[in-house]
């Protein structure tokens, strides 16, 4: 016993003079060790279908009215919404309009839109009209300078806010969007997606003589799930609409501004 613990120790002398002797070979290994590790990390890396920051991206165009997107659908629902009430002749009543929506020309963002909303007016315990329940699908194609899609969509909310005396609409429902998809410049990067988003209390300030609608407040929870050439992909997160034309999206440990008005996407430290 005490023989081979001699040995052992004598063994592992013998190494530690080695390496003494011949410094190369231990800087060698720990250099051999070191570009394998980052060969394996770069790999991983390679095979990630999309990043965070594509994917709030993607998020943002369904919810830029740049895009066509939340902003400008929930303004569009909400102004059919008023419309009915405003003109309606009983409770229970159906009317449906139809929205063609295109960018202005010159503009360095294209989408083309076609839009139906279908509107019910629904009364309260007193047979007053109250809110309005409002379903819609679109398709068309969105290109702006990072994000091709072309897709269709659809919505079923509840629309409130709707008496002359209130200033503001108020939208409680769900967004839906399924597109196919290239990320540019890297058009490998292309596949399906499908984006749920759900709102709650969304506040949109009623239009006056100088202001258009605009969303002032509320949350929503937000996935995006989708397929391409590098795999299939998930990412779930938050959002908040702190008012002046801005969303913050959170995703994961990292949160973003997005311009609600040209879909532009800025990491916040």
């Amino acid at each position: 016993m005490f023989i081979f613990i001699n040995r052992k120790l004598i063994k592992s002398n013998t190494k530690e003079k080695v390496f003494m002797k011949h410094p190369l070979i231990f800087i060698i290994a720990v250099s051999f060790i070191g570009i394998t590790a980052c060969k394996k990390l770069q790999i991983k890396t390679d095979i990630i279908p999309i990043s965070n920051e594509e994917s709030a991206l993607m998020i943002a165009g369904s919810l830029a009215s740049g895009a066509n997107g939340l902003a400008a659908i929930s303004n569009d629902i909400s102004l059919s919404s008023q419309a009915l009430y405003n003109n309606t002749t009983g409770c229970g009543v159906t009317h449906v309009d139809t929205i063609v929506r295109q960018n202005s020309p010159g503009s360095s963002i294209i989408f083309n839109f076609k839009q139906k909303i279908t509107n019910k007016l629904n009364c309260n315990a007193k047979k007053q009209a109250d809110n309005v329940s409002s379903s819609e699908t679109f398709n068309g194609s969105y290109s702006g300078p990072k994000l091709f899609a072309s897709g269709n969509g659809s919505t079923s909310v509840t629309v409130s806010g709707l008496t002359p005396t209130v200033t503001a609409y108020v939208i409680n429902g769900q967004f839906k969007n399924i597109s196919t998809f290239k990320l540019k410049p890297d058009t490998t990067r292309s596949g399906s997606i499908s984006i749920d988003i759900t709102v709650k209390n969304l506040v949109i300030a009623k239009p006056t003589i100088t202001n258009p609608p605009m969303i002032i407040s509320g949350t929503a929870t937000c996935s995006i799930t989708g397929n391409s050439a590098k795999g299939a992909f998930l990412f779930e997160g938050t959002i908040s609409f702190p008012g002046y034309n801005e969303a913050i999206l959170t995703l994961g440990a990292n949160s973003y501004s997005i311009n609600l008005s040209s879909g532009t996407v800025e990491k916040k430290k």
